[in-house]
């Protein structure tokens, strides 16, 4: 908190190692935020980033320690300015057939961070699948082989498979359709 403390007040004073201490020690985690809500737009990760570090420097005065921490402040921040990236390039945002993305690698970064987050969205999206469907998808989505080798190792032939993957894309809509519903109610 002392550490959080000495960074407001470093960058209230506009001493640019306030910011430079901002992005030490929450760099990473803005990152994050940035990245789960704009993995479809990875050139406008970085801007975004940027954008964030800029409203901080530019807005420091609004900081209420009263009402949240300041960690949870910066994120808030992120999470915001993400989204409004979002909306601003949506129509960069490219429609992919699932046999499309079947077939594109996906590219993690380095970081175990990344790596985590992706795994816990795997997670949550593949949650309404039996577990037979759920280890399919998952062989589908992070595995390097070919969909012909992923259907041999499941003892499927290639049509199997997509008949498979077809019938659980269908159960994932639904259920992610009346998950959504139920939240507008």
């Amino acid at each position: 908190m002392a550490e959080d403390e000495w960074i407001i007040r470093t960058i209230k004073k506009r001493n640019e190692q306030g910011l430079e201490e901002l992005i030490h020690k929450y760099g990473g985690l803005l990152k994050a935020i940035i990245q789960k809500q704009l993995y479809a737009l990875p050139g406008h990760q970085d801007e975004c980033l940027n954008d964030v570090f800029l409203a901080v420097w530019n807005n420091i005065e609004q900081y209420d320690v009263s009402k949240s921490s300041f960690k949870n402040w910066i994120a808030v921040i992120a999470r915001y300015r993400s989204i409004n990236t979002l909306k601003k390039y949506k129509n960069e945002l490219k429609t992919v057939s699932w046999e499309e993305a079947l077939e594109t690698e996906y590219v993690h970064n380095d970081k175990p961070l990344s790596q985590e987050l992706w795994e816990i969205k795997l997670e949550e999206l593949l949650a309404p699948l039996n577990e037979k469907d759920h280890k399919l998808f998952k062989d589908l989505f992070e595995s390097q082989d070919s969909t012909d080798v992923i259907a041999e190792k499941h003892g499927l032939s290639r049509g199997a498979l997509y008949s498979r993957f077809s019938r659980g894309k269908s159960k994932l809509r639904r259920h992610f359709k009346k998950r959504g519903e139920s939240r507008n109610e």
